[in-house]
Parts: structure tokens; sequence; C-alpha cells
């Protein structure tokens, strides 16, 4: 039997190369894509196109639907607010025809607007500026703005099942309070069309009060329709400073609590404990 030859070092690994190569190269074919046919590539082609022209349709599509919903959303804003401008007095006019109903946020708006407008014409009179007092307290009672006016009164329901009185013309009652000085301010407001006018401001050192004194009264004891609130300020000059801090209607549901509401309580407070500050230096 004819032995087989013995394979030197170097050809021994020549031979390991050669089965490396001889693996990789099957592999390679073994992994190699396998050659579509031109119906295959074809078929194949149109579905990527159609991919890609779904895909650009989609953006299209939310490109169209966004432009249009923020045309939608500009339109709406733009009607409205002329809407508002347009029929404030017809749709306030309306919304007092009912004594009672659910509060909306347009009429709580115009009132918004009103009280903005006199805490700009309060500064300007009184020559100050938002350094000069912290935030200022209002108070509104109902007021006929012009002679022949007529108030017109209703009981909005809130969220959360309370009523609250207002009325469609006020007397506002601003207060400012400073750190040594009390600025005041009044006007009417027809909340009809936001006009405001009879402007009144003034101020005076809480060091200057001599005497305070506080009313709670009726329009008619034994018949009573409004109970009023109202603030008597006398200074060492002889002058007298009266605030009215309210005028309820009394009707069927008609319920204060306490004897103060937490405005008045507050106004009153603040101010008893700046002059008895000032007093006590």
């Amino acid at each position: 039997m004819k032995k087989d030859k013995e394979l030197t070092p170097e050809e021994t690994l020549q031979e390991d190369n050669q089965q490396s190569v001889d693996e990789s190269s099957k592999q390679e074919k073994e992994q190699a894509p396998k050659k579509l046919s031109k119906a295959e590539k074809k078929a194949l082609k149109e579905q990527e196109l159609k991919a890609l022209e779904d895909a650009d349709l989609s953006k299209e599509l939310d490109k169209k639907e966004k432009k249009a919903l923020k045309k939608s959303e500009k339109k709406a804003r733009k009607l409205e607010k002329s809407k508002q401008i347009k029929n404030r007095s017809k749709w306030t006019q309306k919304y007092f025809k009912k004594f009672s109903g659910r509060e909306k946020d347009s009429f709580i708006n115009f009132m918004q607007d009103d009280y903005n407008k006199a805490i700009l014409r309060a500064e300007r009179l009184s020559s100050i500026n938002r350094n000069a007092y912290q935030k200022p307290i209002i108070i509104t009672i109902p007021d006929a703005f012009g002679k022949h006016d007529t108030v017109h009164y209703r009981l909005d329901q809130k969220p959360d099942g309370t009523f609250t009185q207002i009325y469609d013309q006020a007397l506002i009652t601003m207060l400012f309070f400073g750190k040594e000085t009390l600025f005041y301010y009044q006007a009417n407001i027809d909340h009809r069309n936001g006009h405001v006018a009879y402007d009144i401001s003034g101020e005076f050192n809480y060091f200057d009060v001599v005497h305070i004194e506080t009313q709670i009264k009726y329009d008619n004891p034994d018949k009573p329709k409004y109970i009023m609130l109202d603030l008597e300020v006398g200074l060492s000059n002889g002058t007298k400073v009266q605030f009215h801090l309210r005028n309820h209607r009394i009707h069927d549901t008609y319920d204060l609590s306490e004897i103060l509401t937490p405005t008045e309580q507050q106004i009153l407070d603040m101010f008893k404990t700046k002059v008895r500050s000032e007093k006590s230096l």
C-alpha cells in the first residue's frame, strides 16, 4: 500500500488558505440575491412608485387640511370680533330680557374690557402708574348711565350652581392702596356699549383720616327693595369722602350669609389697617 505524501508546513498553510477561499466563495454564492425576472422587477418598481405617491399625497392632504383649519379659525375669530363690536348693544339688550339664566362668557368679557378701560382712565387722572399701588380693588353698584336710562338686572348662574347679580349699567369704584396714600376713582359705565363717563378721581394720606363711618341701610325700612353699604371718611381739613360699596337689589333668592361680602370685608380691613398703622407711628 502506497503511503500518502507528507506535506511540508508551507504546503499545509497553502491548502488551508485554499479551503477558506473555497468556503467564502461558496457562502457568497449562497448569500447572493436571487436574480429577479423582468416581470418581478417591474412589479417591485410599481410598488415603490405607488408608496412614494401615497406618501406625497398624504403630505399634500396634511398641508391642505392644516391650511383650511387655520383659515377657518382665523375667519371664526374675525367673525366673532366683528359680531361683538357690531352687535354688542343688541346682544346685551337680549341677554337682559331674562331675569335669570346661565352665565355667558361674552358679557363677562365685555365687563372686563370696560374695567380695564376704567383703570387706564384712573391712572391718567390720578397721574400714577402700576408701581404706585397694589392691585386695585373694584366695587360696582347698579346706577343708570343717563338721566332717562333704566338699569336692567339679571341673575347669572355660574358652573358651580351659584348665582351672581349683574346689571347692564353700573357705578364703579376703584381703590388703589399705595404705601402712604389711598387713590380712588369713580365713574359710570354703560356695559351695553362700553362707554365710560362722569369720572372722579382723588387721593388722601392715611395719616389725615380722623373719622371712619360704615353704614348699612335700606331704601325703605318697611318694604326694602335695596340694601346698601357706604363708607364715609372724614379728613383733618373737614372734608368728607364717601364710597358707595353696595347697592344690592333684594329678591326671593337673595341670601347674604355674612354681614359683608368678601370684597367689602377686604376693603374695610385694608383701609383701617393702613390708617391705624400710620396713626401708631
